[in-house]
């Protein structure tokens, strides 16, 4: 007869060991929270704001010692005299969270006035401004010709000046490509007549220039509004500024965000660790 000789003792399971089972306890449940609060804490958020400008004005060719900061209107493109004008525009977009990822951008401009004696179909663009520069706050002093401003108090930008009276001047009057302001446009858009307003300018560019923004405000200027070429005559229009409260421009930035983790979130965190070490002991 053989015998059968008793199996190896395999030692008590996790529950016949004092605290063992507790410990496997604590540590599903800690991860279980852990887990759960982080999913619902860390889960990305989309969201959008829109933004006025903060600042805007007309850098005049014609009248190249004044500013037009304070005028309901910003003007840019060539006019029939064949004079330039550019307009510059400056959003303040602290409004979107620290560390938040900019997915898209538009900006919308309305033309409130074209040349009385017809209008040129133009293309213009979006250059991101490289200098910081001063809006001011004249309007006009000849009602007859609103677009020409008025002599620029010290600080005010003009078509010489960033800063007026106290300096730095452009680089070159208007603004001089690839030292005042970027060479290639971020974004462009054909423009027409009143009646075809709004104008929409988007791109990749223009939501990179405003991550850009979010990530070093002291690097925000704005963005100049620049006839791509301004040869051509009656291209001239008029832009709703800031201080038109129905035809401002309008800067649609939508994001997501990813919230910093919450108390409960660190606490279930911490408990998880204690428990795996408390598990090794």
């Amino acid at each position: 007869m053989k015998h059968h000789s008793p199996c190896p003792d395999s030692g008590p399971t996790a529950a016949e060991r004092p605290g063992e089972s507790w410990k496997l306890s604590v540590g599903r449940w800690t991860f279980a929270l852990w887990l759960s609060a982080s999913s619902l804490q860390l889960s990305a958020r989309a969201d959008s704001v829109t933004l006025r400008p903060v600042a805007d004005t007309t850098l005049i060719e014609t009248a190249p010692n004044n500013n037009l900061g304070g005028q309901p209107f910003a003007n840019s493109g060539t006019t029939q005299n064949f004079t330039k004008n550019r307009a510059l525009f400056r959003f303040d977009v602290s409004a979107i969270p620290t560390g938040a990822q900019v997915d898209s951008v538009s900006l919308a401009f309305e033309v409130t006035r074209q040349p009385v004696d017809g209008y040129a179909p133009a293309d213009f663009g979006l250059h991101r401004m490289l200098v910081s520069w001063g809006e001011g706050a004249q309007t006009t002093a000849n009602p007859g010709s609103p677009g020409q401003g008025a002599p620029a108090s010290p600080g005010e930008a003009t078509w010489l000046a960033r800063f007026a009276q106290t300096g730095p001047n452009w680089a070159a009057a208007g603004g001089l490509a690839g030292t005042d302001f970027a060479s290639t446009s971020s974004a462009g858009q054909s423009i027409y007549s009143v009646a075809n307003s709004p104008y929409f300018f988007t791109s990749a560019q223009l939501a990179a220039d405003v991550q850009l923004w979010l990530a070093n405000p002291s690097e925000n200027f704005g963005w100049m509004l620049l006839a791509n070429d301004e040869g051509p005559n009656f291209t001239a229009r008029r832009f709703g500024s800031r201080e038109d409260s129905i035809n401002a421009p309008q800067l649609a930035v939508q994001f997501t965000t990813v919230p910093e983790p919450s108390p409960l979130v660190l606490l279930a965190g911490a408990a998880a660790l204690l428990a795996r070490r408390i598990r090794r002991k």
